[in-house]
């Protein structure tokens, strides 16, 4: 009995892989283009990283060269917090730019699967 639970799965599973790999030829393109629409989606959700670095590298720099004044004034402990909150921002956006561009790789990767490159 178990033998045969053991051959019916395997045959659906093969079933269902074989019916997985027969896309219609006219899908084909379909789903290229359609790969190719995220790699540029997600090369342009990097693109919005790579500004909110720039920005809160540039935020970092100026912060200290426009508020503060003297340490009476301006206590050091609020240049590291501001220091430490760019720095948070930065590390996340430079993490989240790595991953929507492994995402584009792998777009493109498929892409040019099926399309037999």
């Amino acid at each position: 009995m178990k033998t045969l639970g053991i051959a019916i799965l395997s045959l659906a599973l093969l079933i269902g892989f074989a019916s997985f790999q027969n896309l219609n030829a006219a899908e084909l393109p379909q789903v290229s283009a359609d790969h190719l629409k995220m790699v540029k989606y997600y090369e342009g959700k990097a693109a919005e990283q790579d500004a909110i670095i720039t920005e809160h590298q540039q935020m970092k720099k100026e912060y200290k060269q426009r508020y503060f004044i003297n340490e009476k004034v301006t206590p050091v402990s609020r240049l590291k917090n501001m220091e430490q909150h760019c720095d948070a921002i930065i590390n996340d956006a430079q993490k989240l730019k790595a991953d929507f561009l492994e995402s584009a790789k792998w777009h493109k990767m498929r892409a040019a699967e099926l399309e037999g490159k």
